[in-house]
């Protein structure tokens, strides 16, 4: 039988040059764009001179929607930096708003926090979901940093009864995780309420999936050296065929 690979998120997957593996699409979160901020409520906030922290390729789009909503354009941001989380979302950032941005070298959550404290940087702008994850919040709040949350999207999770369905879990299956919310869906699809089990391989696209999936309790089978889901597939077809030589 092929290994299959599962495909979590939202974004389709690659597709694959090698009829060795079946590829399954079977995203368990949805997103919706929506928020309720007006350009008042963030210009007034920008007075403190504050870093703009996006959190995620969704934030940025979330934040192009709304000013596109408001027929504004990034200039309304002045001299304000930005930050981003990781790689991904910085090269989405500048490809949809053109504006470059500084990410951490520790790229997750505890790394923005980490750089924050070593800048002085005491107040920031937190572009994210309508619920970003407690574990970054709670680390603001102990770092002293002060943030206007200014969410811009929800993150759905919801129970894929294709995913569901079409599920074998086997050590020659792979999992592909593209954030942290991918795997609560996985977990909510199956009906578990940790990964310790899982028998089918968990790849993971970065740093802060990676964390997500340890949290629960699961291996990371590997993680990409770029944040790239095609990056990520080249890479899960390297190992698996570097595994079956040896």
């Amino acid at each position: 039988m092929k290994p299959i690979i599962y495909h979590t998120g939202i974004t389709p997957p690659p597709d694959i040059q090698s009829g060795e593996y079946e590829v399954l699409h079977t995203s368990t979160i949805s997103v919706a764009f929506k928020n309720h901020h007006i350009p008042q409520d963030i210009t007034e906030f920008l007075k403190s001179n504050p870093v703009s922290v996006i959190m995620s390729k969704n934030a940025v789009s979330g934040l192009k929607k709304w000013l596109e909503k408001y027929n504004l354009s990034i200039d309304v941001f002045g001299d304000i930096p930005f930050w981003t989380v990781g790689e991904r979302t910085r090269q989405h950032f500048l490809d949809e708003l053109g504006v470059k941005s500084w990410h951490p070298e520790l790229m997750t959550g505890e790394g923005i926090i980490q750089s924050l404290v070593e800048k002085n940087q005491s107040r920031i702008l937190l572009i994210s979901a309508h619920e970003p994850r407690q574990s970054f919040i709670d680390g603001l709040t102990s770092a002293g940093i002060h943030f206007f949350h200014f969410p811009v999207y929800a993150t759905q999770i919801f129970g894929n009864p294709d995913f569901t369905t079409q599920f074998i879990d086997h050590e020659n299956n792979f999992l592909v995780c593209t954030s942290p919310s991918t795997i609560d869906g996985i977990m909510k699809s199956l009906s578990i309420t940790s990964l310790v089990d899982l028998k089918t391989k968990l790849m993971s696209i970065g740093p802060t999936t990676s964390s997500a999936i340890r949290e629960r309790e699961g291996v990371v089978y590997h993680e990409s050296s770029e944040q790239k889901i095609a990056s990520l597939y080249s890479e899960i077809i390297k190992l698996d065929f570097c595994h079956e030589q040896s």
